[in-house]
C-alpha cells in the first residue's frame, strides 16, 4: 500500500483539535497543488485514499495494543531489575491505575480524532471529483468514497470502545462539538456502515490477495463487531443481529472466504493470500520500516533473541520487555486463585502451537512461543543474557519472581519469593512469536506477515458466543471446534468444547488462545464483564469506570465542550 500525504490536506480548527489535540493556527503554509491540478490518473486517485489507511496501519499496533492487552490478564510488561519501570506506566496498566496524561491514553485519542479528520479529509476530496476524467467510473467513485466511509466507522467504533461517545462530525469545516452520548455514536457508526456495505466490491477469487483496502466482507464484519459489543457499548442486547451477519459471512453472502486449513496459515509469510483473512494491514520487510509492520520486535524479544532466531537482526535489538502473563508460580505450581489469564497453561499440551518457535528454512516453521532454554536446536546459537544472567543461556520461564535472590533476602525458602509485575528478570516470562522470523538466509522475508486485522475464525467465534448467550451451547461449541481441530496433530482434539464444558468461562479461554496477541483482549474481557469485576495475576477487581479509558488533558483542554469521564475526578482543572 502506498504511503502518501495529498500537500492540500485541508487545515482547520477541527483537523487540528482531532490531529494533535491542538495546534497554532497562526501560520499557514499553502501548496499551489489543488484537487483540480492534483487528480490526472487513477493512480492519483488511490493516493489520496491510501493516506487515512497509512495512519490506520499505525494505529493498530504500538499504544492501542498496549490499552487492549498489557491491561488484561493475556500479557504484561514487567520490571526487570532497572529496567521498564517507565515512571510506573506498565504498573498502572497492569493494575487499571492509568490517568489521563498516560502517554498511551493520550496517543490512543489523537489517534482516532487523526484518523477520523484524514479519513473525512480525503473522502471530501475523491467526492468532488468527476471519476471519467481519470478514466474509472461511478461505480469505482462509489466503492473508494464508501471505503472511507468504512474506515471512519471504523475510528468512531475505536473511540467508542476506547472512551465512550464522541464529537460526531460530519465535515472537516464543522465547528468544534461536544460529545455525542454512547448510543449516539454507535447509531452514528452503524449509519456509516449501512451505507457503505452495498457500495463496496466483492472479494470474488478465494484465496485472492488482500491488499489492505476495504472489501464488503471487513465493513459487514465491522458492523457485526458493533453489534456483538453493543450490550458493553449502549447497554442494549444486539446478538441476534450479530448472529445475522456471522452467517451470512460465513455462507458467502459478503465475498468468498474459508477458514485456513492450518494454524499458521493466517499469520505466516503469505498470509496476504490466507483464505480466511478478510482485513489485514500490508507489510514488506527487506525496505523501510514505512512498508514493515515491525513494531513487536523490539518490544517482545530479549536484546540476544536474534541469534536463537538464526541471526536476523530485525529494525534494531530488542528491549526484553513483553511477555504472558504467568501461569505459575515461584514453586512451580499452576496458579488455582483465579479463572482467568495462566495464559501460557490454557494452551493444551497436544497444542501444535504450544512448542517452540523453530525456523526449518523455506518460510517453514513450527511452534508460536520462546520458551525453555534459548538455544537453537538447528544451529546451536543461543540467547545469552546481558544484564543480570550475563553470558548465561537463558532459560525463559513461565514465572515472575527474583530468583537471584532466592538465597540473600529470602533463606533459600522457594515458597516466600513474591510473584508480580516490579519482580521481573532477564528470563522472566514466555514470549510471543505470533508473527514468524526467519533466519539469516531469509531475512528479506522478515516483516512480510500482514497484521490480521478481521479473519473469519472472528466471525465463527462471534457467532458461537451469540449461539451460547442463546442457549444454544451446542451450536456453539460445534463452531469452536471447526477452527480448534487444525491445532492439533491429524486434527484429533483431546479437549474439544462440548455443550457440557462451554460457559463464560471456556468461551474467553478460546478467544484468548485463538486470538492471542491481536489486541483485543480487553474487549473481550469487558463484553463479558469480567475485565473490571475479575482477578488475575498481580491484578484484583478495579470499578466500572475502568472500563472506560479517561479523556486526555491536552484533548479537553483544546476542546472545552469535551466532558471528562466518570471515574477520573475534575479533568482539564
Amino acid at each position: 500500500m502506498k504511503s502518501y500525504i495529498p500537500t492540500y490536506f485541508k487545515i482547520s480548527a477541527l483537523t487540528c483539535s482531532l490531529l494533535l489535540g491542538g495546534c497554532n493556527l497562526d501560520e499557514k503554509h499553502f501548496s499551489s497543488v489543488t484537487p483540480d491540478t492534483f487528480f490526472t490518473s487513477k493512480e492519483s486517485t488511490y493516493a489520496v485514499l491510501a493516506r487515512p489507511f497509512t495512519h490506520w496501519r499505525w494505529f493498530i499496533g504500538g499504544d492501542r495494543w498496549y490499552l487492549q492487552e498489557l491491561t488484561t490478564d493475556a500479557m504484561t510488561c514487567p520490571q526487570r531489575a532497572e529496567d521498564w519501570y517507565n515512571g510506573g506506566e506498565y504498573f498502572r496498566l497492569q493494575y487499571h491505575t492509568w490517568n489521563p496524561d498516560d502517554r498511551f491514553v493520550e496517543n490512543t485519542y489523537n489517534g482516532v480524532g487523526g484518523g477520523i479528520a484524514r479519513t473525512m479529509s480525503a473522502k471530501e476530496d475523491l467526492e468532488g471529483l468527476d471519476y471519467s476524467t481519470v478514466g474509472m467510473t461511478a461505480q469505482d467513485k462509489a466503492d473508494q468514497v464508501q471505503q472511507l466511509e468504512a474506515l471512519i466507522a471504523w475510528f468512531y467504533m475505536r473511540g467508542l470502545d476506547f472512551f465512550g461517545g464522541m464529537p460526531i462530525y460530519t465535515s472537516t469545516q464543522d465547528e468544534l462539538k461536544p460529545r455525542a452520548s454512547d448510543q449516539e455514536t454507535f447509531d452514528h457508526i452503524e449509519a456509516l456502515l449501512k451505507n457503505a456495505i452495498p457500495n463496496l466490491k466483492k472479494k470474488a477469487q478465494i484465496g485472492g490477495a488482500e491488499d489492505g483496502y476495504i472489501r464488503q466482507a471487513a465493513a459487514a464484519a465491522m458492523l457485526a463487531e458493533l453489534y456483538f459489543n453493543a450490550e458493553a457499548y449502549t447497554g442494549k442486547n444486539r446478538f441476534a443481529d450479530c448472529a445475522a451477519i456471522c452467517e451470512d459471512l460465513i455462507n458467502g453472502v459478503y465475498g468468498t472466504y474459508d477458514l485456513d486449513k492450518t494454524w499458521w496459515g493466517p499469520h505466516g509469510f503469505d498470509n496476504d493470500r490466507s483464505t480466511e483473512v478478510i482485513w489485514a494491514a500490508p507489510s514488506k520487510g527487506g525496505g523501510s520500516t514505512e512498508t514493515a509492520w515491525n513494531w513487536y520486535w523490539r518490544y517482545f524479544y530479549h536484546q540476544e533473541s536474534g541469534k536463537y532466531f538464526g541471526g536476523v537482526a530485525g529494525n534494531g535489538a530488542p528491549y526484553n520487555g513483553f511477555m504472558l502473563s504467568p501461569s505459575r508460580k515461584p514453586t512451580g505450581e499452576v496458579y488455582t486463585e483465579f479463572k482467568l489469564g495462566n495464559t501460557y497453561e490454557k494452551f493444551h499440551d497436544k497444542d501444535l502451537r504450544k512448542k517452540p518457535f523453530v525456523y526449518r528454512g523455506g518460510k517453514n516453521y513450527e511452534g508460536m512461543f520462546l520458551v525453555g532454554t534459548q538455544t537453537n536446536p538447528i544451529t546451536g546459537e543461543s540467547t545469552r543474557g546481558t544484564k543480570a544472567y550475563q553470558g548465561q543461556i537463558l532459560n525463559f520461564v513461565d514465572v515472575v519472581a527474583p530468583f537471584r535472590e532466592l538465597n540473600s533476602k529470602y533463606g533459600g525458602d522457594i515458597s516466600k519469593l513474591p510473584s508480580n509485575i516490579q519482580v521481573g528478570e532477564e528470563n522472566s516470562g514466555v514470549r510471543l512469536v505470533k508473527v514468524p522470523q526467519p533466519n539469516l538466509a531469509d531475512q528479506a522475508f522478515q516483516f512480510d506477515p500482514d497484521c490480521p486485522v478481521i479473519r473469519l475464525t472472528e466471525v465463527y467465534y462471534m457467532l458461537a458466543e451469540c449461539k451460547l448467550r442463546a442457549g444454544d451451547t451446542k451450536g456453539g461449541a460445534d463452531l469452536i471446534n471447526v477452527v480448534r481441530k487444525r491445532n492439533f496433530a491429524n486434527g484429533i482434539d483431546p479437549d474439544p468444547v462440548t455443550a457440557s464444558n462451554l460457559d463464560k468461562y471456556r468461551m474467553l479461554d478460546e478467544w484468548l488462545i485463538e486470538f492471542l496477541g491481536e489486541g483485543r483482549r480487553r474487549t473481550d474481557l469487558i463484553r463479558w464483564g469480567a475485565f473490571t469485576g475479575e482477578k488475575w495475576w498481580d491484578h484484583e477487581p478495579t470499578d466500572a469506570t475502568k472500563n472506560r479509558f479517561p479523556i486526555p488533558y491536552s484533548a479537553i483542554s483544546a476542546n472545552k465542550l469535551l466532558a471528562p469521564n466518570p471515574g477520573y475526578g475534575s479533568q482539564g482543572k
